[in-house]
C-alpha cells in the first residue's frame, strides 16, 4: 500500500524546565507535558519515521528567508540553563534538507543554511525528549521568518513536497509555546484575556478543525505574547495533504505559559 511519507505532524512545547537536568524538582510541575512527550515520541516511532523535521521560533531569525541549521551533525546543550551535561546530538538529513531548499525555491522562498552552531532551546528541548524516549534517526532543524502567515503555511507545503520527493518516512514537529501571560508572575506579565488564545487553539484541535487556527484574531495573538503560532502555521501546511487526525495529548500552564503537546495528522504502519 502506498502512503504519504510524511507519516506524522505534531506540536511540542519547549520549556527547558521540562529537562530533568535543568528543572530538577520542578519537573514534577510539568509532569503532564513530560509524559505527553513520551507519548508523542511513541507515535512517531510507531509511524516508522526515520527523519524528524523541527521548526523552532528561537532559531536565528531572518526577515524574508527561512533558515536551517547546517553541518553534518546537530548538537545542542543546556549550558545557558546551568545544565551543560544535558546534550542532544543527531545527524542531519542532508538529502531532505536539499529537497526542502529546492521545493522552497520553486515557490520563490529562500532557505539559508546556517554555519554549524549550537541548537536553540526551541529545537533542543523537543529533540531531547524524542532521543531520550528511544527515537533515533536524522533531523532537519528549521527556523521561520517575518514573512506573512500565508507564506508560512505555503512553506510547510514545501516541506511536505520535499518529503514526498525524498520518499523517506518522516515526521514534522512544530516547536512552540502558547500564551506567556496566563497568570501573575508569567514571563511576559499577566493579562486576564490571554487565556483566550490558548483556548481557541486547543478547541480547534479537539474539534479536529485545525483550519480554525489561522483564523484566530491577530490582536488576541499579540496580546497572548505567544511563540508558537508561526510554527503551527508551518505544521498546518505540512499536514495539508492528509486528513486531519488531531488530538490534544496534553495542555497545561503551571508557570503562566501554555504548554501544548498535540497531534495534527498520523499515518499508521498497518
Amino acid at each position: 500500500m502506498n502512503r504519504n511519507p510524511l507519516v506524522f505532524v505534531g506540536i511540542a512545547p519547549h520549556p527547558p524546565i521540562m529537562v530533568p537536568e535543568v528543572g530538577g524538582a520542578h519537573v514534577a510541575e510539568v509532569r503532564a507535558s513530560v509524559d505527553a512527550m513520551r507519548d508523542l515520541t511513541e507515535r512517531i516511532k510507531a509511524c516508522g519515521a526515520e527523519t524528524i523535521v523541527l521548526v523552532s521560533p528561537h532559531a536565528p531569525l531572518e526577515r524574508s528567508t527561512f533558515v536551517a541549521y547546517g553541518g553534518a551533525r546537530l548538537r545542542g546543550d543546556f549550558a545557558n540553563f546551568r545544565a551543560p551535561q544535558a546534550i542532544v546530538e543527531a545527524p542531519v538529513d542532508e538529502d531532505l534538507l536539499g529537497a526542502i531548499k529546492q521545493a522552497a525555491a520553486e515557490e520563490r522562498y529562500r532557505v539559508v543554511v546556517l554555519k554549524p552552531r549550537e541548537l536553540d532551546h526551541g529545537t533542543a528541548v523537543p529533540l531531547y525528549f524524542m532521543l531520550r524516549n528511544g527515537w533515533a534517526g536524522r533531523v532537519v532543524a528549521l527556523g521561520y521568518s517575518f514573512l506573512s502567515d500565508e507564506d508560512h503555511v505555503r512553506f510547510g507545503e514545501c516541506v511536505r513536497r520535499a518529503v514526498e520527493a525524498v520518499k523517506r518516512p518522516s515526521a514534522f514537529v512544530a516547536s512552540g509555546d502558547l500564551s506567556h501571560r496566563l497568570k501573575p508572575g508569567a514571563p511576559a506579565g499577566y493579562d486576564p484575556d490571554a487565556h483566550g488564545f490558548d483556548e481557541q487553539v486547543v478547541a480547534a484541535l479537539r474539534a479536529n478543525a485545525p483550519g480554525q487556527i489561522p483564523r484566530i484574531d491577530q490582536g488576541l495573538r499579540r496580546l497572548a505574547a505567544e511563540c508558537g503560532y508561526r510554527s503551527m502555521l508551518v505544521a498546518l501546511g505540512a499536514a495539508s495533504a492528509a486528513e486531519p487526525e488531531c488530538e490534544v495529548i496534553s495542555y497545561e500552564a503551571p508557570f503562566g505559559v501554555g504548554y501544548l503537546v498535540a497531534q495534527l495528522s498520523r499515518t499508521s504502519l498497518n
